[in-house]
């Protein structure tokens, strides 16, 4: 084995700078490092028995092993930061390196050669630092704060994911979230060290930290290790900072005013008719959004006790105006919220490392909503006051142990609490009075607060164990188990129990406050409980020192999830779902600077806890159109006569789990395949190509069963009724229940098989195809740079676990599949198509302790539709303006062109302040400095209820005038003002 190194030391550090700040992909979990390499003599061959010592400069952790038979060495588990590296061997000199860095994630490797002689002379050029990890083929970018305190970022997980190849940004009505290769926002996993804080209910986002808590972030868009799961888009591991010997202290002040902030343009209706039927000329009010912040942190880290005990901690105290305004209400929220956070870390010994990790990010957004006529710029009555809650207390415990030096292992317990309870002000959090509304202009009436209020209070309870063994020089094993149990807590109702939607007004009593109005829709939603969701998976995996210069990981994922109903009886019990991982990358030339790597995996993501709650519950939730004979003072009508049928979409009754889920349930996943090449040019710069294929191999959807039930049956389905009868299931394939469909009990709990032919669904399908290619350059001489386009196509007839075209974050129940009709003319280019993206960012330092940076992000626009009333299915009619159609027509998803290209510049200043041991840094920011403002997202919705259709027994579409208008525009210009100071 020749391991001849002649690069200088200078250059090797250099160049690993490229791959640690640029995102070489390195194999991780949590936020454990490592330090590998080869020991070897000046004519390359193999030296045994080396003594090989590390340090870490800022704790005092020391750690002492010997190399090999085949030279090798290795330091697992090592907490991320500087070491200092020795080397010594009887007849050689010996070696020192006095500041090597490790990161959060995989391994530094530094290849070792001694020289024989006077054992006294040391050196301090004989090791070499690998430039690219050449043993991984994941793709992963590792970010630190050093690089976030260069460029303007917003201080919030989703802008850091999205400096990564592969990454968009996905639509506002969501939140602030990032969709990874072509998967749906709902997707991704989110980690802070090690601990999962993803929203299990849906799989929108995680916790979110004040920026001054985070040390670094890995973000891995593809290729991950069998350890990792749950997931079919992304995982975003965020690690802390942690104390050191020395102690410090800081504060720091980060102000957004409202008075800085631009405003999106307002938009207004074309159409004569609709401005008389709406009261008012505004359908988008943008004018009196008022969006501030101010951010204060003060934080002290050190060691309790020295080279043993350290400690980190944080107070974040934030207050947040976020008033706003629509055609029919006014807006004003604030939020004052403290946040509390701890990091401890007690070394027991120099092989036995004990973290806590903690928080409490508790956060309470207070409202009050007026009416409001945008016309005269006047605000009217109160309308009512409510409380959005977020967040909770999160911690986790982690035990890192080096029992032999080929075994070691980690252990972790963690607690995740996070409230997502919309609540009404009042005696009654879910709303005193009734929810009362006229539907085309959007006035409300009796002060209800929410229209939907709702307690959700979630709690996950994980557990995991790994173990690494170093079998052999050309193996080593990783082996682990990964647990989760998750509590959510269920009050959802309509306000005040039931929600009257009024049409047919008289439109100059309606301006004066007043109802006199022919029809209603009255509604009745609630559902409660408690829900549980487990899962549960084990993992082995091997890397392979295949060769001298290829390396293979060959991994193989368990993965099982189960769902309980209300009651407490398992509705899902999806067992033993193997997932491979397999990875390959060659060191083209031997010398650590390019690779070729090749990744397959296959992914699984569990059942949402949302399905428990909206499926397995004792959901009521059904509508009826009444004729009105009279409204009282209270707004709230005398019915007369039905006008439809009651549309059930749920009975209010707890169904038998074999009754709703399909007896063959394969659960989600998704296969990917990755080919890639990277390489150092020089000193700084390297570049990279991949290219990325995914495709959905089965989804979870429920559907209506009920026409081809009732076709099986040759009308034998007294209960089905096109809404009534739901079954979690994958789309396309037959179906497996026990039920009673004629509901009088002789046919009672009887195995039904539903073929697919008789469903009339088809199968779900998405595929995504990707080329990436990113140039970059390290911080070296002043200045670093990074580039990246991307060419990507996301197609098929699901988006995946939410929707974005409908802006439906119900996730595993969306209307996709709710009906045969409703899929047709939906396959095309997904809500997460766009074809071409360029990411450019840097820094530039301009005189001594003064840098600017840029950030520039161009994107193509995503895919539009049409959505109306079908006009030949009458159970897809009852689900409204929902199925592909235009001017009565059934036409292709994303058939109505795109949106705007999107492009924003980014720029910050910062300069550095020293006084004595101290440091003050005053920075600004201004986000999307040109102020662009393209509309991100329209109205999709071509038709609106026009009444009923007695032939068809559904409802019928007309011309929606507000069809085409701008709904969402780009964040328009802000300012960020900061003062941080370390001492």
């Amino acid at each position: 084995m020749n391991k001849n190194i002649s690069k200088s030391f200078k250059r090797s550090v250099t160049a690993a700078a490229v791959a640690m700040s640029l995102g070489v992909a390195m194999p991780a979990m949590a936020n454990d490092g490592a330090i590998t390499g080869t020991s070897v003599n000046q004519a390359g061959n193999v030296l045994a028995n080396v003594t090989v010592t590390i340090k870490n400069l800022t704790t005092g952790l020391t750690r002492t092993v010997q190399s090999d038979s085949q030279g090798n060495y290795r330091f697992p588990l090592l907490p991320s930061g500087n070491y200092s590296l020795e080397a010594k061997k009887d007849g050689f000199t010996v070696l020192q390196e006095k500041s090597l860095r490790v990161g959060p994630a995989g391994s530094t490797t530094v290849d070792l050669t001694l020289e024989a002689g006077d054992i006294e002379r040391i050196t301090v050029t004989g090791a070499a630092v690998s430039a690219i990890d050449v043993s991984s083929s994941e793709s992963q970018l590792i970010v630190d704060v050093e690089y976030l305190n260069k460029v303007p970022i917003s201080r919030d997980v989703t802008s850091v994911a999205m400096l990564a190849p592969g990454t968009i940004k996905g639509d506002s009505d969501f939140g602030n979230f990032a969709s990874f290769g072509g998967s749906s926002v709902g997707e991704n996993t989110y980690y802070v060290n090690g601990i999962n804080t993803t929203n299990f209910r849906n799989g929108l986002g995680g916790s979110e930290l004040p920026f001054e808590m985070y040390k670094s972030f890995e973000v891995k868009t593809g290729g991950y290790s069998a350890e990792f799961g749950r997931s079919t888009g992304g995982v975003v591991n965020a690690v802390t900072k942690s104390g050191t010997n020395e102690f410090k202290f800081g504060v720091s002040a980060y102000f957004e005013p409202g008075s800085m902030r631009e405003e999106s343009p307002d938009v207004f209706r074309t159409d004569q008719a609709d401005i008389d039927a709406s009261g008012t000329e505004y359908y988008q009010v943008n004018n009196k959004d008022n969006r501030g912040k101010t951010n204060i942190n003060v934080w002290a880290s050190g060691a309790l006790i020295e080279d043993k005990l350290f400690f980190f901690g944080l107070v974040n105290q934030e207050n947040r105006d976020s008033d706003y305004a629509n055609s029919s209400a006014i807006y004003d929220r604030e939020a004052n919220d403290t946040l509390y956070a701890l990091k401890l870390d007690w070394y027991i010994t120099d092989d036995h490392i004990l973290e806590f990790t903690g928080w409490d990010n508790t956060s309470e957004l207070e409202s009050t909503k007026n009416l409001y006529n945008p016309d005269t710029d006047t605000t009217g009555e109160w309308y009512g006051d409510y409380i959005l809650e977020r967040g909770g207390k999160t911690w986790g415990l982690k035990y890192t142990g080096i029992l032999t030096d080929d075994l070691t292992v980690s252990a972790q317990y963690s607690i995740n609490e996070a409230s997502y309870s919309n609540l009404n002000m009042g005696s009654n959090p879910l709303g005193d009075k009734p929810a009362i509304y006229e539907r085309f202009s959007g006035r409300e009436f009796g002060a209800f607060g929410l229209f939907t209020p709702s307690v959700q209070n979630d709690k996950r309870t994980a557990y995991r164990f790994d173990v690494d063994w170093y079998v052999h020089d050309d193996h080593t094993l990783r082996f682990g188990i990964d647990y989760e149990e998750m509590e959510a807590t269920e009050d959802t109702q309509r306000a005040g129990g039931v929600a009257y939607r009024y049409e047919g007004c008289d439109t100059d009593l309606l301006d004066m406050g007043q109802l006199d109005c022919s029809t209603v829709r009255q509604e009745f939603y609630i559902n409660q409980g408690d829900f549980e969701t487990k899962s549960a998976a084990f993992y082995i995996e091997d890397t392979w020192q295949v060769t001298e210069d290829i390396v293979a990981r060959i991994g193989l994922r368990n993965e099982s999830f189960e769902n309980y109903n209300k009651a407490g009886d398992k509705f899902v019990d999806v067992q033993d779902q193997w997932a491979p991982r397999v990875g390959l990358s060659w060191d083209i030339n031997g010398d650590g600077e390019s690779k070729v790597f090749a990744n397959y995996g296959r992914y699984f993501l569990p059942v949402a806890t949302n399905t428990n709650v909206r499926l397995a519950g004792d959901e009521l939730y059904t509508r009826q159109f009444f004729a009105v004979e009279s409204i009282d003072a209270n707004f709230i009508p005398q019915l007369g006569e039905a006008l439809t049928g009651v549309t059930t979409y749920g009975d209010g009754t707890l169904k038998n789990t074999a009754e709703t889920v399909n007896a063959d349930l394969d659960p989600m996943y998704q296969d990917e395949f990755i080919l890639g090449y990277q390489r150092l040019l020089g000193d700084s710069w390297s570049f990279g190509i991949k290219a990325t294929y995914r495709d959905l191999g089965s989804s979870l959807e429920d559907i209506a069963i009920d026409a081809g039930f009732d076709a099986m049956l040759d009308g034998g389905c007294t209960l089905c009724s096109g809404f009534h009868y739901y079954v979690l299931t994958n789309p396309g394939e037959d179906v497996t229940i026990t039920t009673d469909p004629d509901g009088d009990g002789p046919l009672a709990n009887q195995a039904y098989t539903i073929t697919a032919d008789q469903l009339g669904y088809p199968a779900a399908e998405r595929s995504y195809g990707s080329v990436d290619v990113t140039f970059d350059r390290a911080w070296e001489d002043d200045w670093m740079f990074g580039f990246t386009y991307t060419w990507a196509h996301s197609w098929g007839n699901n988006e995946g676990f939410v929707r974005s075209d409908n802006d439906q974050n119900d996730s595993g129940l969306t209307t996709n599949f709710d009906q045969p009709g409703l899929t047709d003319g939906a396959s095309g280019n997904l809500p997460n198509d766009r074809r071409h993206s360029f990411k450019i960012n840097g820094a530039y330092q301009v005189i001594e302790n003064l840098t600017v940076g840029a950030n520039f992000n161009w994107t193509e626009g995503r895919p539009l539709n049409s959505f109306g009333f079908h006009p030949t299915d009458a159970f897809a009619s009852l689900y409204q303006a929902a199925s592909f159609v235009k001017d009565g027509q059934l036409v292709q998803r994303g058939s109505e062109g795109r949106t705007a290209n999107t492009w924003q510049l980014d720029l910050s200043a910062s300069y550095d302040y020293y006084w004595d041991d101290s440091k003050i840094t005053f920075r600004a920011d201004v986000f999307n400095v040109t102020n662009n403002d393209k509309a991100t997202q329209m109205n999709e919705v071509n038709e609106r209820y026009a009444g009923w259709d007695a032939e068809l027994g559904g409802y019928d579409g007309g011309p929606n005038p507000t069809y085409g208008l701008p709904t969402d525009f780009q964040t328009p210009r802000y300012f960020r003002f900061s003062v941080n100071a370390e001492f």
